[in-house]
């Protein structure tokens, strides 16, 4: 039986997935980004929404459509390894190989280097 949400169940869901996606990145980047593309704005504009905006939408709908919260499910139909090892390098990525060097980096510069 297929049930409509409300305005009032839709509205958190929608806040708590923007809050997820948005950061530091999102409202710095984009004002950089136009100002170095110059003459080249609307295909700097269009490949940045494409890529911050329509990637992580279309990873929200794939996980939608299978209706599993397991990354591994999205994977699993082209192979069981290729699942193992493209989750893996995810979490790598987000963890251990840019966003921990990040955070440190911009602690150092933050509050060492001017001291």
């Amino acid at each position: 039986m297929k049930q409509n949400l409300t305005f009032w169940e839709i509205l958190p869901v929608g806040l708590m997935l923007f809050s997820s996606f948005f950061g530091a990145g999102n409202l710095i980047f984009p004002p950089a980004l136009g100002q170095a593309a110059g003459d080249h704005f609307w295909s700097a504009a269009i490949g940045f929404c494409v890529t911050g905006v329509g990637m992580p939408l279309l990873g929200i709908i794939a996980m939608a459509l299978t209706k599993n919260d397991n990354p591994n499910a999205l994977a699993d139909p082209v192979h069981p390894n290729f699942a193992k090892v493209i989750v893996m390098l995810a979490v790598l990525t987000i963890g251990p190989l840019f966003a921990i060097p990040r955070t440190g980096a911009v602690s150092y510069d933050v509050g060492i280097r001017p001291f």
